[in-house]
């Protein structure tokens, strides 16, 4: 069949209000059931419960509510110096101690400048007091000496090190 043929068809269906034959979609496959476990039934006369119902006094229980923890530095107390309001934990540690209490503040007078002590200048160093103070203790300008000498060799080791380290 051509394509021409096949048009003519459709065409002469609908002219004729014949509707034209869908194609029913095929049902999708169901899902497979599950193996339910097997279970018996077994049937039990059911006696009636009668509950004898005795008047019991209610009992009433009497809960004791617990005192809340009131935190002691949170307390509101008055300053007995300056009669202002604040914490306990402000009183102690912030009021007094960092100058804010208005009556320590009256009570500081300014403090008197002390006179400057004067002290005795040190003799000007001369030869001739070296001189004297190496006469007196001729070790301490030997062991200086041999320091000296130690500290020198030891640097010019390092930058030999230096030297060898950097060459290679």
């Amino acid at each position: 069949m051509s394509e021409e043929e096949t048009r003519e068809e459709n065409y002469s269906d609908i002219i004729n209000n014949e509707e034209p034959v869908k194609e029913e979609p095929k049902p999708k496959a169901k899902a497979k059931s599950r193996a339910k476990p097997k279970v018996k039934i077994v049937k039990e006369s059911v006696e009636p419960v009668v509950t004898i119902v005795d008047e019991v006094e209610p009992v009433v229980e009497v809960v004791e509510e617990k005192p809340k923890k009131v935190d002691k530095l949170k307390e509101i107390v008055k300053c007995p110096d300056c009669n202002m309001d604040m914490t306990v934990h402000t009183l102690k540690y912030i009021h007094k101690r960092r100058g804010f209490c208005k009556a320590v503040v009256k009570a500081e007078e300014p403090e008197k400048t002390p006179e400057p002590i004067v002290q005795q200048k040190p003799k000007p160093i001369t030869e001739d007091t070296v001189n004297d103070y190496i006469k007196q203790n001729p070790d301490i300008v030997t062991n200086y000496l041999r320091n000296e000498r130690i500290l020198k060799a030891q640097k010019k080791q390092s930058h030999a090190r230096i030297l060898l380290n950097n060459a290679f």
